[in-house]
Parts: structure tokens; C-alpha cells; sequence
């Protein structure tokens, strides 16, 4: 039997609102790649190394009543970005603001998330694939593009 082909960005931008809308991240789990790195805006607090270890996060964050919303989603060949409001009584709850978060995704997997404080950077990363070239112990991802040194 065939297997089916993984989902594209656009699937993909679903899915991250579905699970939004349902304040739900294990809806997520089939679409994060299992070492799925998150980074949080301006070097904040320790971001998350693993898809278990991130939907783990998430889930806290819910419990103690944090909730997301999207402001703005952009959907791009390799990545998804989102503005996401976000509200609760625990930080990084700011309802004064927006966040955007850059959703690497590669053969229908999220392998990477880089948060921004700034929109324009955000966009600009997502566009031009500055938050690609993940690294896994074996190497890149086939298919990721990677910043040039420089």
C-alpha cells in the first residue's frame, strides 16, 4: 500500500489553528517533526528540543489557562508564520501584544520554531528560509535550505 504524502504548509497552517481554536497541542502531534526545535522570541526562556518535549509545555501552559490566538497567519512554501495574541494570567501572556512565530516545515513536518517580537522580521525569516537548516546528529533534513556564512 501506498503511503500517503505528507500534508503541505497549507495543511499545515490548518492544523496550527484547529489546534489553536481548540487550545489543544496534541493536535499537533502528527505534524511535529519528533526532534522539532522551538525557540522563544529574543533569546528568553530555554526553548524546547523535542516534540514530546514541546507538546509537554504546551500542555502546562493550558492548564494554568494560557490561550493563543492568530491575529495573522502567512503561509509560505517552507514555512507557516503566525501573530499570535496571547492571554492568561501567566507570563508570556501580554494581551497588549503580538507575537510572531516562524513554523519551519519540511515534507509536511514542523521542524523548527523561532518566535519574533517584530513582524517584518518574522515575515523576512520565513521568506527567505533565515530560520532553516535545522541539524539533526545525522545531518540536515533533505530539502532544508540553509543561511549562507557570511
Amino acid at each position: 500500500m501506498p503511503s500517503s504524502p505528507r500534508p503541505g504548509p497549507s495543511v499545515v497552517t490548518a492544523r496550527l489553528r484547529e489546534a489553536l481554536e481548540a487550545a489543544d497541542c496534541r493536535l499537533l502531534a502528527d505534524i511535529l517533526h519528533p526532534n522539532v526545535h522551538w525557540n522563544p522570541p529574543e533569546g528568553g526562556e530555554t526553548g524546547c528540543h523535542a516534540r514530546s518535549h514541546l507538546l509537554s509545555r504546551c500542555s502546562r501552559l493550558y492548564a494554568l489557562g494560557l490561550r493563543a490566538r492568530a491575529e495573522e497567519t502567512f503561509t509560505y512554501p517552507a514555512a507557516v508564520v503566525l501573530g499570535l495574541r496571547i492571554r492568561g494570567t501567566v507570563p508570556p501572556a501580554d494581551p497588549e501584544s503580538v507575537g510572531y512565530h516562524v513554523f519551519d516545515v519540511t515534507g509536511g513536518l514542523i521542524t523548527r520554531i523561532t518566535g519574533y517580537a517584530d513582524r517584518a522580521q518574522a515575515l523576512e525569516a520565513a521568506f527567505t528560509g533565515a530560520t532553516t537548516g535545522y541539524t539533526m546528529a545525522r545531518g540536515p533534513i533533505p530539502g532544508h535550505r540553509t543561511r549562507a556564512s557570511g
